[in-house]
């Protein structure tokens, strides 16, 4: 019992394990690609896009350890956030001298941003049909 448990969690940390280290490895792809060949790109764009090249060729299985890896990173995300925040503190002149141009900016590109899921939710809406 207690060894079919432990295989058990072997698993799942394989699959989240997994998971993260394409995440990162594509990224990383990425980055080479942007250094060799398209500086005028970023890295972590070239390596979303050839991830999702992968997942449209290898189809479910590798979406879902993406996708389980992906998870756990967002279960933890609001960790991220704290050097961040500690660093905008660090340096309070500067958002005292910019800040009001700071929070128009932060304000219109989360109205954007608000905008745009709001019309891919009403068209993934009129999209499903019920029954």
């Amino acid at each position: 019992m207690i060894k079919a448990i432990l295989v058990l969690i072997e698993v799942f940390m394989i699959t989240y394990i997994l998971g993260i280290l394409l995440v990162i490895g594509f990224y990383l792809l990425g980055e080479t690609v942007h250094e060799f060949l398209l500086p005028w790109l970023p890295g972590s764009i070239i390596g979303m896009v050839l991830l999702f090249g992968v997942f449209v060729i290898f189809g479910d299985r590798l979406v879902r350890w993406v996708k389980e890896g992906a998870e756990l990173f967002i279960r933890y995300l609001p960790l991220f956030f704290v050097p961040v925040t500690v660093g905008v503190l660090q340096y309070e002149h500067l958002v005292s001298w910019f800040g009001l141009a700071f929070f128009a900016l932060l304000f219109i590109s989360s109205l954007f941003v608000m905008l745009f899921v709001a019309i891919m939710m009403d068209r993934k809406a009129g999209d499903s049909t019920c029954g």
